[in-house]
């Protein structure tokens, strides 16, 4: 089977590409690879050339803070064009050529994402959407499950919500959270990034009050792999079990590395965050949909073994979709 993978050199895509080389026919799909999402006729043009059996769409421009500074840039080009009316998208007076060559998160999140769709949706190929936890504002008292209504406190959310707007409505869209686990050579996942710190710097100052989903890398590919062998689709949220805090998950990489938990302090969001974008400090994905379905995500502290180096089994058939 031919999968068409954008975001092919990120670091979910590179992933995906090293576990499932083997089972598939990966078509990588990248600035790398000389393909801009951004330029429709061209992404049209290599698409049809290829003929793929499913589009796995991982492109996207992710950087928070880098995507909140496109936000005023993008606005006036939509507002002028009149593409967006107050929060609602009006995809019937977008001009995709408008937005050929844009680095902007509107550009890549929403017009990029729309340019795959189309093909997708005019060649009748089934297409997954890698899409995200920013999604959410984090006010809830509780967990997120796929039927909470999205509100986006950030540019970079919002892009990413609007990216789901623009797909066939047969598409798979599976909202990830943190992904880590990987060693990537490009790009540090946020376990590594802490590991950094904690070996490099006499004291880390660690968030307490925020709670994520960390997601593992290997378990996010799996499942991806999964979900299609099912044939799934509308929303699944394809997020680990383990609802933490970054402060909570430097101690635990502390002690994976033998340093003394004294290096450790905490800190708040509002310090660590002051003058940048704002992040949903709360969201808590369930993953009850993706277990229902049959496939069971690992354990944060089981993998965290794994990627330190300690010696661990491979995942349980449950973990490959039993």
């Amino acid at each position: 089977m031919k999968v068409a993978l954008t975001g092919a050199s990120g670091l979910v895509g590179s992933r995906f590409f090293d576990l499932l080389k083997s089972k598939y026919e990966i078509i990588p799909i990248s600035s790398t690879f000389g393909i801009d999402i951004t330029d429709k006729k061209k992404i049209h043009k290599f698409l049809s050339n290829r003929k793929p059996s499913v589009i796995v769409h991982m492109a996207a421009k992710t950087h928070v803070d880098s995507c909140e500074n496109d936000r005023k840039e993008d606005i006036f080009k939509t507002k002028k064009s009149k593409v967006v009316k107050g929060s609602e998208l009006e995809l019937d007076n977008l001009d995709e050529n408008d937005w050929k060559d844009s680095n902007s998160a509107f550009g890549i999140n929403v017009v990029g994402t729309k340019n795959v769709a189309d093909y997708a949706r005019e060649n009748d190929t089934p297409m997954i959407y890698i899409s995200t936890d920013f999604v959410f504002n984090g006010e809830k008292n509780g967990e997120y499950t796929e039927e909470d209504l999205p509100n986006p406190i950030n540019w970079y959310g919002q892009t990413k919500l609007w990216g789901e707007k623009t797909l066939p409505q047969d598409a798979l869209i599976t909202r990830m959270s943190y992904p880590y686990g990987y060693k990537s050579q490009i790009k540090k996942d946020f376990v590594w990034g802490l590991a950094d710190i904690l070996l490099n710097q006499d004291i880390a100052r660690l968030v307490s009050d925020q709670i994520i989903t960390p997601t593992f890398i290997d378990d996010a590919v799996w499942g991806l792999d999964f979900l299609m062998g099912k044939n799934v689709r509308g929303l699944v949220n394809l997020v680990g079990n383990n609802f933490l805090s970054p402060y909570e998950i430097g101690i635990a990489i502390s002690r994976e590395l033998g340093l003394s938990e004294i290096k450790l302090d905490t800190t708040t969001r509002e310090k660590l965050y002051a003058g940048r974008a704002r992040r949903p400090f709360k969201v808590m994905l369930k993953n009850d949909k993706l277990r229902a379905l049959g496939f069971q995500m690992t354990d944060f502290y089981d993998t965290l073994q794994v990627i330190m180096g300690r010696p661990h089994p491979q995942p349980s058939p449950l973990g490959r979709g039993k």
